[in-house]
């Protein structure tokens, strides 16, 4: 999408009433490498969570929001930790302290990045704040121990979700929570993106773009190997692998293979690729589901410990990730854990 037509689509919003995140006077990508795209997104009352009467987008919303923009969240700077409080008005209770810090791509291609960013949870000050409940008592915490408990199960979520909202806040300029008239209209937002289009009509940009789809390293396709080819015993004449230039690498046959090197590693079978792929999967359960997973059931079993086992099985198979990842799932779908289906 042009420069021209973003700012079209994103005026056109406007009168329409949509909330618009984007900065009006610098939409432009100043290089052609790069393209102005727009996202209008939708949300409903399911997206939000209530906070002092007003609208706070949730985990899912917050993803949607954070992708629309471009933000990438950098892994090493997101964290959630714990401490532990005693004061008189709450009394001793775990509090999710959280982190975050994102990048966005500007006009011009260079990255602008976030401060690091924190949010708490507090799940007794939230629920007695829902409640109305200005002091835990034994006559008060009746009012509010079934909502304490709903908070805890989803608290180290909730304070990552509030983390990364606040980088998103700060490097779009969005507010973080809506009255109810707000949140029922769009949203719309801009980021910038490679522009696939003029990468692709140079050679380079064909020949990286190939490299990139199949895996294969990117200098081998446009430098080639400075060797010369072996000697061709059927008297056709070979050419230096210097002086093949791009436009001859696309009138080469489909089946002329690459010379295989001594230190080449070995290709990973499909089996093997399947394995790795169900072992990552497995490994993103453990991770985001740690709190609900590492529980011992009335069976006596603790998920996460067997989920562990299975991950350091030095004779797991495919069958048994895939047995295990359903196991997880449908453990976590039974105790109700948003997000999984």
């Amino acid at each position: 999408m042009s420069a021209t037509t973003a700012l079209a689509v994103v005026q056109a919003a406007q009168k329409r009433g949509a909330l618009i995140f984007a900065n009006m006077e610098n939409m432009e990508a100043k290089v052609e490498l790069y393209r102005t795209e727009v996202t209008e997104i939708h949300l409903k009352d399911a997206d939000f969570h209530v906070i002092n009467k007003k609208k706070v987008p949730n985990k899912a919303a917050t993803d949607r929001i954070g992708e629309a923009c471009g933000i990438q969240f950098i892994q090493a700077a997101c964290r959630v930790t714990t401490e532990q409080r005693d004061d008189p008005t709450c009394g001793k209770r775990t509090v999710y302290c959280a982190e975050a810090q994102g990048k966005v791509r500007m006009p011009d291609g260079s990255w602008r990045t976030s401060t690091v960013d924190d949010y708490e949870f507090d799940p007794v000050l939230r629920a007695m704040l829902d409640k109305n409940v200005t002091e835990l008592t034994p006559q008060t915490r009746p009012t509010v121990a079934r909502l304490i408990l709903e908070y805890t199960k989803v608290a180290r979520q909730r304070a990552a979700t509030g983390a990364r909202l606040r980088v998103i806040k700060q490097l779009t300029g969005m507010t973080g929570a809506f009255d109810e008239e707000e949140s029922k209209k769009p949203f719309v937002f801009t980021r910038v993106v490679q522009n696939t289009d003029y990468i692709l009509k140079t050679p380079e940009g064909r020949v990286m773009a190939t490299a990139q789809a199949l895996g294969c390293d990117v200098s081998s396709l446009l430098y080639g190997d400075k060797k010369a080819l072996p000697e061709n015993t059927t008297g056709d004449t070979y050419v230096h692998a210097e002086t093949v230039d791009a436009s001859a690498a696309d009138a080469a046959e489909d089946d002329v293979d690459f010379p295989a090197g001594e230190n080449d590693a070995p290709a990973k079978t499909q089996e093997q690729i399947d394995f790795e792929e169900l072992s990552y999967s497995l490994d993103q359960y453990m991770s985001a589901y740690k709190d609900t997973l590492n529980i011992k059931t009335p069976s006596g079993v603790n998920p996460f410990e067997l989920a562990m086992n299975e991950l350091n099985n030095p004779n797991a198979t495919i069958e048994s990730r895939k047995s295990m990842i359903d196991r997880v799932r449908t453990f976590l779908i039974g105790k109700r854990v948003p997000g999984v289906v």
